[in-house]
């Protein structure tokens, strides 16, 4: 049944991918595929590959940032198996609704490497709430320094882009309250547990009660290690708010690729920075739509109406396509090399 949701979801991001492009290229009667490739080609091939450095760089401080946490609370892995994990996250997200799916697949591959599930729920609770504050921090920072970008959007954007805010915002209070609240989720989770039982659904009681405390002690004894350890938490965020920017400065560096002007550089960084913060609200995978509408708008305040939608179409297919492609190659090739392990170690047993 997971397997043909993972399979349904992908298909419904795929099928989304290729309705959200063919949109963007019905604004315009000039650009075609082979256009932008032959665009690509010709573009300063040292932007390019800076780009696709920083499109990987995601990607690998995600693994590293994970690689810390777990190594704080006695759980060290190799930063193969960390970038497993971040592939894991990444891609799943980006083919999910609100990127709901990206945390469950990562903790399925850190408990297939031995990790207790309460203290993988401990470890990506404390990273997603690092996560959320740097994009917090990197967003606030941007409408600091950037308003007349936020100003220039249509009202149509600007309200998204607020409505992304104020869904950051929450997220970070609520992941906060969550690291707070054991008892809470204990009397909730055995109350699911009494009404599954209830309706025949659950037959063992005793066991998954015990399963329930287990995993909420776990989890409690690593939310209290990295309490007396706020060094590696701010370490993480700090990690954390490099890979928002490594992706963050990939449309900048495929906008320098086309011969652009520099002096519009720091506006087409925040455009991205707006994008990102305003496909937050939008509960479709990868905020496909969301995204491409809000690239565009911003872009289109500084380039005529054909090169901004060529920039984001290019922008998007670094910042999001590519990255999801490299992922799943990752997380691919991850599976395959633990099928392996595994089948090499209950053959031998």
């Amino acid at each position: 049944m997971k397997k043909h949701k993972e399979v349904l979801w992908t298909l419904l991001a795929f099928a989304l991918a290729i309705v959200s492009i063919a949109v963007v290229l019905g604004q315009s009667k000039e650009i075609s595929f082979s256009n932008l490739w032959q665009l690509v080609t010709q573009s300063n091939p040292f932007w390019i590959i800076l780009a696709c450095v920083c499109m990987f760089g995601y990607i690998f401080l995600e693994g590293y940032a994970l690689q810390i946490l777990l190594g704080s609370t006695g759980y060290y892995k190799t930063l193969g198996q960390t970038l497993t994990y971040a592939s894991a996250d990444i891609y799943c997200a980006a083919i999910t609704p609100s990127s709901t799916g990206g945390q469950p697949v990562c903790a399925w591959f850190m408990k297939r490497d031995g990790i207790p599930m309460g203290y993988i729920t401990g470890v990506l609770a404390i990273y997603l709430i690092a996560h959320t504050f740097a994009t917090v921090g990197v967003g606030i920072g941007t409408a600091v320094l950037f308003p007349d970008t936020f100003l220039s959007y249509s009202t149509f954007g600007k309200i998204l882009i607020v409505l992304g805010y104020f869904t950051i915002f929450f997220l970070a209070v609520l992941f906060i309250a969550l690291l707070r609240m054991q008892k809470q989720i204990s009397r909730t989770g055995n109350r699911i547990i009494g009404w599954l039982v209830k309706k025949g659904l659950v037959k063992r009681e005793q066991y998954w009660r015990d399963r329930l405390e287990s995993g909420i002690s776990d989890y409690s004894e690593c939310v209290k290690l990295m309490r007396g350890k706020m060094k590696i938490f701010w370490a993480v965020f700090g990690i954390n708010v490099l890979q928002r920017l490594s992706q963050t400065v990939i449309s900048t560096l495929v906008y320098l690729a086309s011969g652009n002007p520099t002096e519009n550089a720091g506006t087409v960084f925040a455009t991205q920075v707006f994008t990102t913060i305003g496909s937050f609200c939008v509960p479709i995978p990868g905020g496909m739509g969301a995204a491409d509408y809000l690239l565009y708008d911003g872009l289109s305040t500084i380039m005529d109406h054909e090169s901004a939608i060529q920039l984001e179409l290019l922008a998007r297919g670094f910042t999001f396509y590519l990255l999801v492609i490299v992922s799943l190659l990752i997380v691919v090739v991850g599976y395959f090399i633990r099928k392996r392990i595994y089948f090499t170690v209950k053959k031998n047993n």
